[in-house]
Formats: C-alpha cells, structure tokens, sequence
C-alpha cells in the first residue's frame, strides 16, 4: 500500500477502533454494576445487609447515568454463580470486545507514528533535492512511490489474548475477595 492508502487505513482504524471500545467499555461497566445490583443479594439477612451499599451505590449511578439509558436497558447481566447462562456468554463477548477495539485504535495509533517519520523523510528529500537545484519528484510522487508493510491487529498478543486473561483474573480474585 501507499503512503495516501496507508493513512487512510490509519485514520479508519482509529475510528473503528474507538467505535468499539467505548461502547464495550460502557456496556462492561455497567453490567458489572447490575451484576453487583441483582446477584449480590442472596436472600438471607446477612446477604441483604452486605448489598443494601453496593445497592445504594448502583442505584445513585443509575440515576446520575439516565443519558446511558440504552446501555443500562441492553446490557448483559452476568451470574457469577451459573457459568453457563448465555447473558455470561454475552458479557463476555462484550468483554472482549474492549481488546479488539483497543487492538485496532493502536494498530492504526501505530501506523501514524510510522508515517509522521515518513513524512518527515519525504519532507527532508525534497529539501535536499531543491537545494541540489536538481528538479526532482514532487511530492505526490515520492508518496506514491514509497510502499508501506500492512500490518494486522491480530498480531498484537498482548493486547488480543494475555490483557483480557489477565484482566479477568484480577477481577475474579476481587470479586473472590468481596465474596460475591
């Protein structure tokens, strides 16, 4: 691809990417938040006792985050205690989706910075060729002429796989240690 190509793919990649995690990130959040408000309380006075905070403290974002009104209706609700209902399914599916997304704004984040190097090379050539007094190529023809590597998102591991693993862990140990 070319240098004009490849800054369009930066450009979009940035956009989808943001397109995608702050939704997923909203939506995440807020899930957590109906999973501490519904499957907190277990029915027993203790259990009742120990979620009337985190209640009250749902409760007041809600009321603070009506604007978010389709995420607070459209969100998964997970249940820590049955792994294998499908709103989990669902949240994790959200979950992942903050890597992904955040995959592809650094992928195109990335792609940026490799051409604001570019663009200062291509700058310094034609400074040299104008002080050379040679009439050399113009600008748009030292773009088309200088091909640039894709790259994947998919090849960025740690972002992909390790983060979201890893992410998922500490929230299991806090979610272990508040004895949800």
């Amino acid at each position: 691809m070319h240098y004009q190509e490849a800054r369009k793919r930066s450009i979009v990649k940035r956009i989808i990417g943001a397109a995608i995690v702050f939704p997923a990130l909203i939506s995440t959040v807020i899930s957590f938040l109906k999973m501490l408000y519904f499957r907190l309380d277990d029915g027993t006075r203790f259990g009742s006792a120990l979620a009337r905070p985190f209640k009250q403290a749902v409760s007041w974002v809600y009321e603070q985050t009506q604007f978010l009104g389709f995420f607070w209706d459209h969100s998964p609700v997970p249940d820590q205690f049955n792994l294998s209902e499908i709103q989990n399914l669902y949240a994790l599916i959200v979950y992942f989706g903050i890597f992904v997304g955040a995959a592809l704004y650094a992928s195109g984040r990335k792609m940026a910075a490799r051409l604001a190097v570019i663009d200062e090379k291509i700058e310094n050539q034609l400074i040299e060729e104008s002080v050379k007094g040679v009439h050399g190529r113009s600008r748009k023809e030292i773009e088309q002429s200088t091909a640039i590597p894709s790259s994947s998102v998919f090849t960025q591991a740690h972002q992909l796989y390790l983060a979201p693993i890893i992410v998922g862990i500490i929230v299991a140990v806090f979610v272990g240690v508040l004895g949800i």
